[in-house]
């Protein structure tokens, strides 16, 4: 069965493999057949003339008259006596092939016939590393300097607008002595105005969509990973540099189009980033999909990544300069280290598809994606190459970003899927510890309530008969009979602490049950019932009760009682000629109950313990501390507070706080 499993699983990753390779390569394909210079090009007539269209554009790509090592103006080829080579654009990278010493830098001079009739606009595309232009005796305009005294290299695309009035030789002057690549690598694009300008929209839109679509993706994954301290924070951080180096790389058009200086510097960046963005893909394939890490693998890559870039940087800037005859392996060394990088990238994917790794088909798609198109941007050299699109390794590293977006896109919803059903696992799971707690604590509170009332009959009993002993004196001394009325003393302490013991059973003994009730109906109820009682007591008991409505989630039994022992402690501490209050106020948030009296007052250093169990401030017999401690988890219970003020001999004040209902709320 498992092996049934296993071939199954193979056979869709193949197909997969194959599918993103065909489609790869129809893909690639396709823009070689409507996005091509070397297909849209201007047609060569037997006279070697290039015909320019009226409308429309194409490319200069046949035809040319290359003079190496010398620059030529219009006035040198006046007796047509120059020797040079026939050839195309982009044939010769650099000058090397003309050197003995296989240098590659020098100046060069680029001719070509053109016919056609009108206004015409010539795009100049990205000529290395300088350039000069003319049509004809007519100068057209200049990148940096040519003149080898006072060489400025400027790589800027740029476009030049002339008359073609029949035949005219459009002749280039180039020099370099910069970059590994030279000369008129890139074939311009020539035709009327209009098609021209809407050419280079194209283009820029082109490639301001791959660049700010990988910005964005690095912006907000490398925030996210500012943010997190899970164990995704690896690989969002690597996801987020991938699409920084891709944006990084991408956006070179926008830098030829304004002529930005710096050029050894600006191509050794996008050298790095190219190396970067394969080290970070690798990066997060291990973290991914390489399950026992190989640890050592990844420290060899990034120690390998780290020279790699540091390679591009220091060679172009600092080394070729001096000796530009390292610029042979330089070239090689970069396309066969981001190839070899390529290979171990599928390699990884193909391995964490064999260990049946979960989303390893969209990795594995576009690595082989990524590796057709890195191919492909060899083998199409001279064959290929976009008037407005991107080139074919470009969309194989955009294949990547994708692809990695995807993922992380499927791993956060999974996550949030997993998070949710654990939240409602949990939230179950609660529900159920709580009633099971719930059942616990009604049958302990039953059990003690039983408890205590098994043990009430015989300590009933225990201080009947003391008293009957005693009040009959049967044969009793002096000393039984003291220790007779003892022992009803402490039957007497013993039934009071059991009654208490049952109230605590009774408030613990399950959970409170809330409804919405009016305080004001509530508290005037509670008032006329009480009255009487604690005008027995001799304080006047007075009410404040506001008319504004005051809606709460309560227990009315539960509140009762709490205001009882609120009540009835301020009538133990009040004189008869005293008063106790019962007031009720509110504002938008909360309903103050307040039981207020002109008594005693309780003692500063006493107020700290009041709530405590078992706390008392009474001398004497009475008070098991018990009335404030259940009257404060009875407020609680109620999601309030409860407040004490109070001033010796001059009374006490004990504030209820309640939230009210929202729609009682004044906003």
């Amino acid at each position: 069965m498992k092996k049934n499993l296993f071939s199954k699983f193979t056979l869709k990753m193949l197909l997969i493999t194959a599918v993103a390779m065909l489609l790869s390569l129809l893909g690639l394909l396709a823009v070689t057949r409507y996005d091509n210079k070397y297909i849209t090009k201007a047609v060569l007539t037997q006279d070697h003339l290039c015909v320019i269209p009226e409308k429309g554009y194409c490319s200069l790509v046949d035809g040319w008259e290359f003079y190496p090592d010398v620059l030529l103006s219009p006035e040198d080829f006046a007796d047509q006596t120059q020797p040079y080579y026939t050839t195309w654009a982009g044939e010769y990278p650099n000058l090397a092939l003309f050197h003995e010493n296989k240098i590659p830098y020098g100046v060069s001079t680029w001719r070509l016939h053109l016919t056609g009739n009108g206004n015409v606009q010539l795009y100049l595309q990205e000529p290395l590393c300088t350039a000069k232009v003319y049509a004809d005796s007519l100068y057209l305009g200049e990148t940096g300097v040519v003149s080898p005294g006072s060489y400025t290299p400027l790589i800027k695309d740029t476009v030049y607008s002339f008359y073609l009035d029949g035949n005219a030789d459009l002749i280039i002057q180039t020099a370099n002595y910069s970059h590994y690549y030279g000369g008129l690598w890139y074939a311009p694009v020539i035709g009327d105005a209009d098609s021209v300008t809407h050419l280079i929209g194209a283009r820029m839109f082109i490639y301001g969509l791959l660049f700010f679509s990988s910005l964005t993706l690095s912006l907000f994954c490398l925030v996210l990973w500012e943010r997190r301290e899970n164990g995704s924070r690896a690989v969002t951080f690597y996801f987020g540099m991938l699409s920084l180096s891709f944006a990084v790389r991408i956006c070179y058009p926008f830098l030829r189009l304004f002529g930005v200086p710096l050029v050894r510097t600006l191509y050794a960046i996008e050298d790095a980033a190219a190396i970067s963005g394969l080290y970070f893909s690798l990066q997060i394939t291990l973290l991914l999909f390489v399950t026992d890490g190989l640890k050592r693998l990844q420290k060899t890559l990034r120690i390998l990544s780290l020279c790699s870039c540091g390679i591009v940087v220091v060679v172009p800037v600092f080394v070729l300069p001096v000796f530009p005859g390292l610029l042979l392996w330089y070239g090689p060394f970069v396309s066969w280290y981001k190839a070899g990088m390529a290979f171990l990238l599928i390699s990884l994917t193909v391995y964490g598809a064999l260990a049946g790794l979960r989303h390893i088909g969209i990795i594995l798609a576009a690595a082989s994606a990524n590796g057709i198109c890195l191919f492909y941007s060899v083998v199409s050299i001279g064959v290929y190459e976009p008037f407005a699109g991107a080139y074919p390794e470009e969309y194989g590293a955009f294949c990547m970003v994708i692809a990695f977006a995807v993922l992380m896109v499927r791993r956060s919803r999974e996550m949030t899927l997993e998070n949710t059903r654990l939240n409602l696992h949990l939230q179950e799971e609660v529900e159920e510890k709580t009633k099971h707690l719930r059942k616990l604590l009604t049958e302990r509170g039953q059990l003690i309530a039983e408890l205590g009332h098994d043990m009430k009959s015989p300590l009933t009993s225990l201080s009947n008969m003391a008293q009957i002993i005693r009040l009959n004196d049967i044969m009793l001394d002096a000393d039984t009979h003291r220790r007779m009325l003892h022992i009803e003393e402490q039957c007497s302490l013993l039934s009071e602490r059991l009654k208490s013991i049952q109230e605590v059973a009774a408030q613990t003994s399950s959970p409170v049950k809330m409804e919405p009730m009016l305080l004001n109906t509530f508290l005037s109820d509670f008032y006329h019932n009480c009255r009487p009682i604690i005008e027995l007591y001799g304080p006047n008991f007075l009410e404040d009760i506001t008319p504004r409505p005051c809606r709460i989630m309560g227990n009315a039994e539960q509140l009762f009682r709490a205001l009882e022992n609120l009540l009835y402690n301020a009538a133990d501490f009040t004189p008869p000629e005293g008063k106790v209050t019962l007031s009720l106020t509110s504002d938008d948030d909360f309903a103050y109950i307040a039981v207020a009296d002109t008594g005693s007052g309780i003692p500063e250093k006493d107020l700290p313990n009041i709530f405590h169990r078992s706390y008392t401030t009474r001398s004497g017999k009475g008070g098991q501390g018990l009335g404030l401690a259940i009257t404060r988890t009875i407020v609680l219970e109620h999601a309030g507070r409860i407040e004490v003020t109070s001033k010796e001999g001059a009374g006490t004040t004990f504030t209820i706080c309640i939230p009210v209902l929202d729609e009682d709320k004044q906003f």
